[in-house]
């Protein structure tokens, strides 16, 4: 059946619906991507909040006064 409506479409309509297509996957590529980022800041702000809730007042000031290279590379160190 889609042979047979593709063999009367345009050459210029089956472009642009190809162009459709592609800005779609496009779209579905960037959603999923934004999908992941929103999703590792979220869990970088759940370990940074237990990292900080395991430690006392003077500890939380100083561990936030190092540079933030520093404090990422403790995150990811910790056990989790």
């Amino acid at each position: 059946m889609a042979d047979k409506v593709i063999k009367y479409m345009s050459q210029e309509w089956i472009d642009q619906l190809n162009e459709e297509f592609e800005q779609l996957s496009i779209n579905d590529s960037i959603r999923m991507e934004n999908a992941r980022i929103k999703w590792a800041r979220e869990e970088g702000q759940k370990e940074l909040i237990q990292t900080l809730q395991g430690m006392s007042a003077e500890e939380r000031n100083a561990f936030l006064k190092k540079p933030i290279e520093e404090i990422q590379d403790t995150l990811k160190t910790k056990p989790q």
